[in-house]
């Protein structure tokens, strides 16, 4: 096993992380202040954009859990990012995506109030993954 692998799964946790937080606090908010008329072009140009930044994390991210928990059957924590990975990826697939297909033909202020609000369940499921990968990864250094 690489030893540069932990490292790599924990950069890009803490990408999603970031990533996550920043669409939670600022990005979907500032979807309710578009203009109805800008509103379609400028979703449309986002979820472009923002799929192709978080999709490659998010693949890579899944082979990460897969390696790490067919490699360490020793630990919880591979299990526990797991579970959390699964769940973002239900989320994402069964709750924001439909969301954002909604909104493709144009601004609904209750699409976009849903969104924050389910939004919630990756932001959280994602921080505590980062946090479970941050513990074991330097649980494993000193």
């Amino acid at each position: 096993m690489s030893p540069i692998l932990p490292y790599a799964n924990l950069a890009v946790s803490w990408g999603l992380l970031v990533l996550i937080w920043l669409v939670q606090l600022i990005v979907y908010p500032s979807f309710q202040r578009i203009s109805p008329e800008n509103f379609p072009s400028f979703h449309k140009w986002y979820v472009i954009r923002i799929s192709s930044v978080v999709l490659p994390l998010m693949i890579l991210e899944l082979g990460f859990v897969t390696w790490w928990i067919l490699s360490d059957k020793h630990s919880i924590a591979p299990a526990l990012s797991t579970i959390f990975v699964f769940i973002v990826w239900l989320s994402t697939f069964v709750l924001q995506v439909p969301i954002h297909n909604q909104l493709k033909t144009g601004k609904e202020n209750l699409l976009i109030r849903r969104l924050i609000s389910t939004n919630w369940i990756r932001t959280v499921a994602w921080t505590l993954k980062a946090a479970t990968v941050t513990i074991d990864t330097i649980s494993n250094v000193y």
